[in-house]
């Protein structure tokens, strides 16, 4: 018998002993792997093997207060692709840059990527996604877009969204985490080159769609405010210019406007300074008279004067070594407080403002809200630019007393108003109603509040009726409305520029309120910079200003007082124009009847149907004056509305119901007197009408 030597055992040992602890290492190695990175390398094989898919949230609507739709979210497809399936990038690119109208090489390099999976383009319509159907190695999947109902309808206001479908600016941008919804995922199993693999499973979380806001804003009373913007900008061709509609007891918005503007769907097509500038809350400028209103409400409210306190204008006052003239530098001569306040006369304006002294002057500058945002639920608003007040010269308070040495903003200043309009109660300006969830449930509600009051509801009452006497018998005369007291005050002010006032360059204005014994709106008119001979507050915005009111109050009831007329000839009843009835009439024949009849019109855009009016059909009016037309756009509506042909010949009457998708019947000749269905009833597309003519 033999045994190994001990060489050998040594050896076999030594072997056994690696092998033992090479076991163990990887008997340790495998521990590591499995217990401890086995999380973080499942993760990885996971995310390596699977590809997320956002599905973004349909974005919650906006409504005007009556529940006018304003936006939604419309269907939309997002196109992607996964490289590695595109059999030739080449024809590939052409295909897909010719269908959506984007730039080849930009297709084709996301085409001829390493990538497993690329975005080729966002918000493309059904019709185009179709077209793409069928190629090799893309997917779709839906998503939606902002579609704004009413174009360029408040526009600054609404805001926009970015290709995200995040808010950008205005309503969307302030509320967008209410809008905005929870995005959901879909996550699918891929191979190596990016494929599905077939019969794996698909994991979809579905989102949550946005809440829905219901503002303040009231469609019809923005139409008329749109309108006149249009008017100034066709007569002026100013800088800029705003309109604000205000309810004074809660400081709800009810329209707000401004020029220039965009279309919020095409909002990259527009030059970035229209856009990205809201100028109802952004835009500083020094307020000239109006301000007026509220040097009055202070030296009243703290009796340094009375509206029969007299005062002696020369033309002119000397503060400080300098002359501040009065804008008739004839000077008013000897005239009570209240006529000053009618005549706008700067150097009553100028000793008021020193009877107050400084003090007193910035107590109500602040308490006015002046040198503060208001608070107002949209971005970006500016605070104005007071002059500190312990720097505050007497001139500094002198020229604040008439407007100048002061910057507002347009939302500051209407604020302001609607505290002397509402009894001296400083509101909170909002612009949202309410938010309700995706079933249309509301969950929250944003009640009138108020700041502070300011002065007393005497004071408030006292300048009410000074500011009646502006329009009856002062510079705001061309602000008057039949049958209604308003109350309010012009404004004209030079535009400051390095150096000193820019000559030539004005910020014509008019604000106040009706009607002036129970206000039910307070209304702002400001036009930047106009062009031509006109440009004083009084010329050029109280027109607007008169129109704004007298269509408003109108459309919301307020009975007219019969003792209120205008001290301009009435037109006898015989020269009064009937109103007809524009109702289911295409845009361009409504236009034209009322051309016929000797009577404008106004409409927000070129194109639709007409669903409504104002004045009403049957009302006699004027001529000349101005019909507002509501209306609808997009695709037609499964009911339409059979329009009033009373009035037009054969061949216009046809043209009109096949323009609309109507048959039609004629019997007779001449003009149209009867007709079945009666105007007004609710038909098919391609009903028949049947219309009898006789000679006229």
């Amino acid at each position: 018998m033999t045994f190994p030597n001990a060489s050998f055992s040594r050896r076999l040992g030594i072997l056994l002993l690696a092998v033992l602890v090479a076991f163990s290492l990887l008997i340790v190695r495998l521990f590591w792997v499995q217990v401890v990175w086995g999380g973080q390398l499942r993760q990885e094989a996971t995310k390596i093997r699977t590809r997320d898919i956002i599905l973004q949230p349909n974005r919650g609507n906006i409504y005007d207060r009556h529940h006018n739709p304003l936006v939604t979210s419309v269907p939309v497809y997002s196109i992607y692709a996964y490289p590695e399936q595109v059999k030739d990038p080449e024809s590939t690119a052409d295909k897909v840059a010719a269908i959506l109208g984007v730039r080849r090489d930009e297709i084709y390099k996301k085409l001829a990527g390493q990538g497993p999976f690329v975005w080729l383009q966002h918000g493309v319509e059904f019709d185009r996604a179709q077209e793409l159907q069928g190629i090799s190695g893309l997917g779709f999947i839906e998503s939606s877009t902002r579609f704004y109902k009413q174009g360029t309808l408040a526009a600054a206001l609404l805001g926009f969204v970015g290709d995200d479908n995040q808010g950008l600016n205005g309503v969307e941008k302030n509320y967008d985490r209410e809008l905005q919804g929870t995005p959901g995922k879909m996550v699918l199993e891929i191979d190596a080159q990016g494929r599905q693999i077939p019969q794996s499973g698909v994991v979809v979380q579905p989102s949550e769609a946005g809440n829905h806001l219901v503002l303040t804003l009231d469609q019809t009373i923005q139409y008329y405010v749109e309108r006149e913007l249009d008017r100034i900008v066709s007569a002026y061709q100013p800088r800029w210019a705003a309109i604000l509609v205000m309810e004074p007891k809660t400081g709800e918005i009810l329209a707000m406007g401004s020029r220039p503007t965009f279309d919020p769907s095409r909002w990259k097509k527009f030059p970035q300074e229209v856009w990205e500038k809201n100028p109802a809350t952004l835009y500083t400028y020094e307020p000239g008279s109006t301000f007026k209103m509220i040097t009055a409400a202070a030296a009243l409210e703290e009796g340094v004067v009375r509206p029969t306190d007299w005062f002696n204008d020369s033309g002119y006052a000397v503060v400080k070594g300098r002359r501040i003239y009065c804008w008739d530098r004839r000077g008013h001569g000897a005239q009570s407080f209240a006529q000053a306040v009618e005549n706008s006369c700067n150097p009553v304006f100028v000793q008021v403002g020193l009877k107050l002294g400084k003090e007193r002057v910035y107590k109500y500058i602040r308490g006015f809200g002046f040198g503060n945002p208001t608070g107002i639920d949209l971005p970006g608003e500016e605070s104005g630019v007071v002059v500190p007040e312990q720097r505050a010269s007497d001139l500094d308070v002198a020229t604040m007393a008439i407007g100048q040495s002061i910057a507002v903003t347009p939302i500051q200043l209407l604020t302001a108003v609607s505290a002397i309009a509402n009894g001296g109660y400083l509101m909170q300006p909002h612009v949202v109603k309410a938010v309700e969830d995706a079933a249309g449930k509301t969950i929250r509600e944003i009640s009138p509040q108020v700041i502070r009051q300011v002065i007393s509801a005497d004071t408030a009452r006292q300048l009410a009726g000074l500011l009646e006497k502006v329009v009856l018998e002062g510079t705001g005369r061309r602000a008057l409305v039949e049958g209604y007291r308003v109350a309010g005050k012009t404004g004209t002010a030079q535009v400051p520029g390095p150096g000193g006032y820019v000559q030539g360059k004005y910020v014509a204005s008019f604000a106040g309120f009706a009607p002036a014994d129970n206000p039910r709106i307070s209304v702002l008119v400001v036009v930047g910079e106009p062009r031509g001979e006109e440009y004083h507050g009084g010329e050029v915005a109280a027109p607007a200003f008169g129109a704004v009111v007298r269509d408003t109050l109108r459309y919301l009831g307020v009975p007219e007082d019969p003792g209120r007329q205008s001290q301009h000839a009435t037109p006898e009843q015989d020269d009064l124009v009937v109103v007809p009835d524009l109702v289911g009439f295409p845009v361009a024949d409504a236009r034209w009847l009322l051309q016929e009849r000797g009577l404008r019109s106004w409409s927000p855009g070129k194109t639709g149907l007409v669903t409504g009016q104002e004045p009403s059909a049957g009302k006699r009016v004027p001529p000349g004056t101005t019909v507002s037309l509501k209306i609808a756009t997009g695709q037609p509506p499964e009911q339409l509305v059979v329009p009033d042909l009373s009035g037009l010949t054969v061949k216009k009457a046809g043209s009109i119901l096949e323009e609309l998708g109507l048959r039609f019947k004629a019997s007779g000749s001449g003009v149209a007197v009867r007709q079945r269905p009666e105007p007004g009833s609710r038909v098919a597309a391609g009903t028949t009408v049947f219309v009898e003519f006789s000679p006229p």
